[in-house]
């Protein structure tokens, strides 16, 4: 390979040439991996250096030929510099966005910020099940335009996870890695853990990594699991955004002066990776700088605009039941049965269809109608407690669009039952099933047809999840209601089911 096998017992011996690229490849990019893992690992190394030769050439009787040894180098160098530019990379990787969507890309930003203050190349990761994060399943653009979010930060360098996986997968010599996590500690006081470097602000630990992190670094980046620690900053305030924290995290994670006190082996360690993977585990900014509005996709903007035009005149109902008391849950039903009789209009230019977008499961597998139908389980990751009284609360909303039922004649349909009759009136909508599928896409597609609806209602506090979703629909129909440029049928801002 990168060397041949001594037959004698003897010393080997290297030249000073070789030297100086083992020097700058171990002691100035991996002085924080054993040296076994620089070069492929069946080869011993380093090999034991017993005398300096002054000559460039290398004993024939030594059984090594000193250019064969620099190749992994020479070789790394050049694949760097066709991926980032330069040599070393240095890549900031979003391994774990905690937040789900719509926030989630916030805290994206927040990644970008620090990212760009280190230095570094931001991977864009991928997406799913609402969260974005590197061992998620889709693409980011997916949910969101890439495009724009490039050109919305013109200083920071991005870098598409594909590109950045197979840089991981394929690159000469071993990339080095650390993961790090972004917390608030949990009893919001200094972490009991032994020897934590301390600040006013936050604790830096050294600390086992959990085990979905470790996991996912194991399955889908197996190159860059070479640690089973992980660097813990837990936060002693839930709102740590002031400027100095944020300033004070910089200084450390750069090595400038002032962070002498943080110079330990594990921090010296981090500042010279090639990658630092990020797990962010937090709910507010900690860095200051540009909001951008990150856009959805074309293709989902699209999609939900040829549905709206599809479904027709339509009432669109956002109600998220997690979190919502439930002995409120069957009055709350209740409520919106009124809501919508009251909304519904009677004559036949008025909507006729009422499109439900909720949190708890989509009403039917194969019918418009949702009382025969099959019951799914809940749409949202963090949505697991359902009780009957979520399952009376659904069956009182469906009694009310059957015969003798409050809402008669009127029809309410879901995401899952309009792409259906799409598919069969309309043809193929040009995603795959098992994306449409995601609950994030499925969000964001039934967040985006909301907008466009004639007419929309929305829980109050005592019968709905608080909801960034819900804030959006609302904020839109306001600027469309405000500028009659914008050419869409929207009636009112929002009706609120619920209130006492």
């Amino acid at each position: 390979m990168y060397s041949t096998q001594v037959c004698s017992p003897s010393p080997k011996v290297i030249g000073r040439t070789v030297l100086r690229v083992l020097h700058d490849i171990h002691d100035a990019d991996h002085r924080d991996v054993p040296p076994s893992t620089v070069l492929r690992p069946h080869h011993k190394w380093p090999p034991i250096v017993t005398r300096i030769p002054e000559s460039k050439d290398v004993s024939e009787d030594a059984g090594i030929r000193a250019p064969s040894l620099t190749a992994p180098a020479v070789d790394a160098v050049q694949f760097d510099e066709s991926v980032c530019g330069s040599f070393p990379c240095r890549f900031l990787l979003p391994l774990r966005i905690a937040e789900q969507e719509p926030k989630a890309h916030l805290h994206l930003q927040q990644l970008a910020i620090l990212a760009s203050n280190l230095n570094r190349t931001l991977v864009l990761p991928n997406v799913g099940n609402n969260r974005i994060g590197a061992c998620s399943k889709w693409p980011l653009d997916s949910y969101y335009d890439t495009d724009l979010l490039s050109s919305a930060l013109p200083a920071i360098s991005t870098l598409p996870f594909t590109v950045f996986n197979n840089w991981s997968e394929t690159r000469p010599i071993l990339p080095t890695s650390r993961v790090v996590s972004f917390s608030v500690s949990k009893n919001g006081k200094q972490n009991s853990l032994p020897d934590p470097l301390t600040d006013d602000d936050f604790s830096i630990n050294f600390n086992l990594a959990d085990h979905k992190v470790a996991s996912c670094l194991h399955t889908k980046f197996p190159r860059l699991h070479q640690s089973s620690s992980i660097i813990s900053i837990a936060f002693y305030r839930s709102h740590p955004s002031r400027p100095s924290i944020s300033q004070r995290l910089i200084q450390i994670f750069s090595g400038v002066a002032g962070s002498a006190e943080y110079l330990s082996d594990e921090i010296a360690a981090l500042r010279s990776s090639d990658v630092i993977a990020v797990e962010w585990d937090l709910s507010h900014p900690i860095f200051s700088g540009p909001n951008i509005d990150l856009q959805y996709s074309h293709a989902l903007v699209e999609l939900a605009e040829r549905l709206a035009s599809f479904t027709g005149p339509y009432v669109a109902v956002h109600w998220g039941l997690e979190r919502v008391p439930v002995e409120n849950l069957a009055w709350c039903a209740a409520s919106l049965v009124s809501t919508l009789r009251s909304v519904l209009d009677d004559d036949d230019s008025g909507p006729q269809v009422v499109w439900l977008a909720t949190d708890y499961h989509t009403l039917s597998e194969g019918s418009e109608q949702p009382s025969g139908g099959k019951i799914k389980s809940a749409r949202s990751g963090t949505f697991r407690a359902i009780t009957p009284e979520h399952e009376e609360a659904m069956n009182i909303l469906q009694d009310a669009f059957q015969t003798g039922g409050d809402l008669e004649g009127y029809q309410m349909t879901d995401l899952s039952s309009q792409i259906k009759r799409f598919r069969m009136f309309e043809g193929n909508v040009q995603f795959e099933e098992d994306v449409l599928e995601d609950s994030g896409v499925s969000g964001i597609l039934d967040k985006l047809v909301s907008m466009q609806s004639q007419v929309f209602v929305s829980g109050s506090k005592a019968c709905s999840k608080t909801s960034s979703s819900s804030k959006q629909i609302v904020d839109f129909r306001e600027s469309v209601m405000t500028d009659k440029e914008i050419a869409l049928d929207i009636r009112n801002v929002v009706e609120l089911f619920g209130e006492w």
